[in-house]
């Protein structure tokens, strides 16, 4: 027991020093002012991906729904219906993609601002920044997916006509395994982001923590800022019609603000490892 206190202390310790970094009062609003800007332009990629997957775009406002309520997620879904395989639609696509990026070049900017590493050429960096732009629509797209995929198991397999118990049990697997699946899906994305932010290679078991800790919190935050808003937030009292606006713009600070100190727990998870194991220290204190 008092093992498990002396560990416990050791980390709370850890994690104290984590938000202490003089870097940890201007990383996070910084990589949320461009998360705010490439919001909308990431939406409509997911409504076009959607679209061509045959889903319905009205998944997109469900899940946003759940985060906030539905003049927030009409304030921020765009209604893609009717896309035709134009030029104009190639233009628009082509120019969404490219300001949505300006969040993942913040993303990676913030990792070496972190890891001490020195930026690299903008045209290296806005590559980087695109392929991880591409992670986060893929990201969206496949938390979409995972409910639609398994809603339509369970009507194949009623439609087999088996046992209904048989069906029944299996109905309720696929919606206990539901959650899970997200979750994983969740933690996957964000570690591989994590693994290739930085302008340096950083070992994929170097960044598990901090993936882990981004993964959870980011849905307990969510929800619970859903609550808060739903419940006690008066907004609209101070800002009027803008309060949906502060209430996106206050949403996505907080998981900046996560995701920062993630990708600083990675960092010292690094250190940590490094003096264990001897190595070189290659970023500063």
């Amino acid at each position: 027991m008092n093992n498990i206190k002396s560990k416990m202390k050791i980390y709370l310790k850890k994690f104290f020093k984590v938000l202490t970094r003089p870097d940890m009062t201007l990383l996070p609003g910084q990589l949320a002012f461009f998360l705010i800007l490439s919001v909308v332009p990431i939406v409509t990629l997911v409504s076009y991906g959607a679209s061509f997957l045959h889903l319905p775009v009205d998944f997109i406002s469900n899940f946003i729904e759940k985060a906030f309520n539905k003049t927030v997620a009409n304030l921020i879904v765009p209604i893609v219906s009717g896309v035709t395989l134009s030029k104009r639609f190639y233009v628009t696509l082509i120019i969404g993609y490219y300001i949505a990026s300006n969040g993942a070049a913040s993303i990676i900017v913030t990792s070496n601002t972190i890891y001490g590493i020195k930026d690299s050429g903008f045209f290296k960096r806005r590559l980087k920044a695109m392929i991880i732009t591409l992670i986060l629509v893929l990201l969206f797209l496949f938390i979409l997916i995972v409910p639609v995929f398994g809603t339509k198991l369970i009507e194949m397999i009623a439609y087999v006509d088996l046992n209904p118990r048989i069906t029944h049990d299996i109905a309720f697997i696929m919606r206990v395994l539901k959650g899970p699946v997200t979750w994983f899906i969740i933690f996957f994305f964000i570690k591989l982001i994590y693994t290739m932010a930085p302008d340096r290679k950083i070992p994929a078991s170097y960044v598990s923590k901090g993936a882990i800790f981004t993964s959870v919190f980011w849905v307990i935050a969510t929800y619970g800022y859903s609550y808060y808003i739903a419940n006690f937030a008066h907004y609209n009292v101070f800002y009027g019609g803008l309060s949906n606006v502060i209430i996106l713009m206050l949403w996505v600070y907080l998981l900046a603000y996560i995701f920062t100190i993630g990708m600083a727990i990675n960092y010292n998870d690094e250190q940590e490892k490094l003096e264990k194991t001897g190595g070189i220290k290659q970023i500063k204190e």
